[in-house]
């Protein structure tokens, strides 16, 4: 494949997912795909055959990609309340990004059930074993309370992706603008930790969205 070549394909599969997971376009035809990237839809089929095929292949690298975020972040040789931290901003960055992933991905699943073992095995990231040692030192020193690693990455999965999930109904509630919206999400990474652990964060530890 020629340079130009991989460049197009590129920049259809990037437009194809700020119209998926970025702007909630969950029906987006390859016609609206075609006209987001700015290129004849013939390109679309020659590159990826069909919509369907398109989709799995983004929803594939989306999940590899935030996959290998988490799991390079809990894997290091930080602090466990460094390692939390740099998952919150993880998690919530890339809601932050891509807003209607989860919903995509839940959507899909009620649409195909048979599709649910393909995503579901592409997002098993076992979060739980790499938190595991670190947070039973910090239960056996009284740090926290005693709880599973299962239970621990289920509440903090909980606390970040809800709001992403519940983007709509929380914008209608509060009265939220797409600023405000992206600002509440920015500023619970703060909440999220302390809720967890009860003091704030490390310093400047959450980075921004550019």
């Amino acid at each position: 494949m020629s340079s130009a070549s991989a460049q197009t394909e590129e920049l259809i599969k990037e437009k194809a997912k700020v119209l998926f997971f970025q702007k909630g376009y969950l029906n987006a035809t390859t016609q609206e795909i075609a006209d987001e990237a700015g290129v004849n839809r013939a390109l679309i089929h020659y590159y990826f055959r069909s919509r369907e095929q398109m989709l799995e292949l983004l929803l594939e690298e989306a999940l590899h990609d935030k996959k290998k975020k988490v799991v390079e972040c809990l894997s290091g040789d930080e602090p466990f309340r460094e390692k939390i931290a740099g998952y919150i901003d993880v998690v919530v960055n890339f809601g932050l990004t891509y807003p209607y992933f989860t919903n995509f991905i839940i959507s899909e699943i009620n649409r195909h059930p048979d599709k649910e073992q393909l995503f579901c095995s592409q997002n098993k990231s076992k979060t739980a074993d790499l938190i595991r040692e670190q947070l039973e030192e910090e239960i056996k020193n009284g740090k926290l309370a005693p709880i599973s690693a299962e239970d621990f990455i289920v509440n903090l999965m909980s606390l970040c992706n809800y709001p992403l999930l519940a983007k709509p109904i929380l914008k209608t509630i509060h009265g939220m603008t797409d600023e405000a919206y992206y600002n509440f999400l920015s500023e619970r990474k703060r909440t999220i930790f302390i809720t967890v652990f009860g003091e704030e964060p490390p310093h400047s530890v959450f980075t921004s969205v550019s």
